[in-house]
């Protein structure tokens, strides 16, 4: 996740344009943006997907022939559609 930046309208980065503005509303420093609630339950979703704890979704590493690179990753073929 990227740093809650705030800014006040103006143009820092001389583009021409204002800085965008991220929303914080619960004033922790982490944009609103960055962290999902799909059910709205005040838990965000990578809570549900991260059963480890290690800031990563699970899925995403499983690795079944543990060559230390993930299924996800190594996969060359077509997706399956049934």
């Amino acid at each position: 996740m990227s740093e809650f930046v705030t800014t006040d309208y103006y143009d820092t980065d001389n583009d021409g344009g204002t800085d965008v503005q991220l929303i914080d509303t619960d004033g922790d420093y982490v944009a609103d943006e960055e962290r999902y609630d799909t059910d709205g339950d005040g838990v965000t979703d990578v809570v549900y997907l991260d059963h480890d704890g290690d800031g990563y979704t699970d899925e995403i590493r499983v690795d079944l022939n543990g060559d230390g690179v993930s299924d996800y990753t190594e996969y060359q073929g077509p997706f399956p559609t049934a």
